[in-house]
């Protein structure tokens, strides 16, 4: 629904939360039984879906739409729905010798209400994966979804438009996000950029609401002497022109020695060419979202032009209305506008640095990026990467599909976020882990005992474990 108030929001806020005191622990079966219903309705509204992100986007390629945002969000309900059971079971803990014969255990329990800001990059994954992993834990959900994507908005309103029982649609632009991050939810989850994740974790942290923030960053690809140039090449330029860059994982910029600098240029060069005849003109390259970030993106291109940089194709004096294909960037220098902040688009600065002890120490020293992607099979330097650069995920030899695996948690670290969903970490993110300890009478006899016999129980207990 579209609200403009911080009231209107407090009041489907409030009755959000009167339902969950309603039916605090929802069962299994129950659970079960909505995700079941949203999935159907996702799959029936899966055309229509397509359709509409087409529209928002003037021009968003099948490809995209669909593997990008409705596979992945099927995905998400098939492996909650297989890892559920499980995962709601009571986690058995040791009470410990001095307890004994206690019991401890550890109950995943629903948090309440979570708040979710979705992005519109993919707006159908990214708003509906917390969604179905925080419904999964037995909460209510409050969504709000982006302004830039209306036609996407109105099928997720219609798909839940009869269980608003269970989450409530919001939508609206910057004013309504900034009044959103202001409720007393029980979890706010945001996924955008850092500076406005920054803003939101401020204002969350006024009724002390925890948050997982989803951020982004430059994430840098790393390609060894031993790479093959070949397999890098396309796996770089998928990851690039996926979406036309705007994915919060596409390879931001390339390091590469000098020794292979050339050649990998070349093959990025030549498998453009080969894929994407027709540039930016492309059916298969989606449009970038809207005029705003077309601009942002030329004035970039615009500023590394000026300082001398290389650009391939050139730049254009006139490009269709928010069509965009790759551009190479050489001769990068660090004062660049493309190398300050994250790009975001079909740009790619290729980097050469005097060896790879170079292009590590970089990442290392820089903010912290969402994924960091090498392209080598030394052993020894895998093994480096891995245990020194602090990155949200590592992928070698590969870019972007580490977010496909299920199995695998996905989230920043610093500057790229906290927190993290996917897998059994975003159900556990979205709940909490509530410790229980259940004595019987033979503990309040023993405590009974520990009382008149003191001295005789503290020697023991000195003896046995003062070693």
């Amino acid at each position: 629904m579209q609200v403009e108030s911080l009231s209107e929001l407090n009041k489907q806020l409030m009755s959000l939360q009167a339902g969950f005191l309603q039916e605090p622990y929802k069962s299994y079966q129950a659970r079960c039984e909505l995700l079941n219903t949203l999935r159907r309705r996702v799959v029936d509204n899966s055309d229509a879906l397509v359709a509409a992100a087409d529209k928002d986007f003037n021009g968003r390629t099948e490809f995209d739409s669909i593997f990008g945002d409705v596979i992945p969000t099927l995905s998400v309900f098939d492996y909650i729905l297989k890892h559920l059971k499980r995962w709601m079971k009571p986690d058995k803990r040791q009470a410990g010798f001095l307890l004994w014969p206690s019991k401890a255990h550890v109950q995943y329990a629903p948090k309440g209400v979570v708040g979710v800001i979705a992005p519109w990059n993919y707006p159908i994954q990214l708003a509906l994966t917390p969604v179905i992993t925080a419904l999964a834990a037995g909460n209510k959900v409050m969504l709000k979804l982006s302004e830039f994507t209306p036609n996407v908005n109105q099928v997720i309103r219609n798909i839940f438009a009869d269980i608003q029982e269970h989450c409530i649609v919001v939508e609206g632009d910057h004013h309504v996000a900034a009044a959103f991050s202001k409720l007393k939810f029980d979890h706010l989850f945001f996924t955008g950029a850092s500076e406005i994740g920054k803003k939101v974790m401020a204002a969350a942290a006024e009724n002390l609401v925890p948050v997982t923030l989803e951020l982004g960053g430059k994430s840098p690809v790393i390609v060894a002497d031993d790479a093959d140039i070949a397999h890098t090449a396309r796996s770089i330029l998928f990851g690039k022109l996926l979406n036309a860059g705007q994915i919060c994982v596409a390879p931001d910029y390339v390091m590469v020695t000098k020794q292979c600098a050339q050649p990998l240029i070349n093959e990025l060069k030549a498998c453009y060419q080969a894929y994407y005849p027709d540039q930016e003109n492309d059916s298969k390259i989606t449009s970038i979202i809207n005029e705003k970030q077309f601009s942002r993106l030329h004035q970039v291109l615009n500023d590394a032009q000026e300082k001398a940089a290389t650009i391939w194709p050139p730049i254009k004096t006139q490009y269709q209305p928010q069509r965009m294909g790759l551009h190479l960037i050489t001769d990068v220098k660090e004062d660049m506008a493309v190398m300050q902040n994250e790009i975001f688009g079909p740009l790619l600065p290729i980097v050469i640095v005097d060896n790879i002890d170079a292009a590590l120490r970089k990442v290392e020293l820089g903010e912290r990026p969402l994924a960091t992607y090498l392209f080598s099979n030394d052993d020894n330097l895998i093994d480096r990467a891995n245990k020194t650069i602090r990155t949200g995920s590592l992928a070698i030899n590969e870019v972007v599909l580490q977010v496909t695996v299920e199995d695998l948690p996905f989230g920043g670290v610093g500057n790229s976020g906290m927190g993290q969903y996917h897998a059994k970490e975003g159900f556990l993110t979205v709940s909490h882990a509530k410790s229980i300890l259940h004595s019987d009478r033979k503990t309040q006899l023993r405590t009974k005992l520990m009382v008149k016999q003191s001295k005789i129980l503290i020697n023991l207990v000195k003896k046995l474990m003062l070693k």
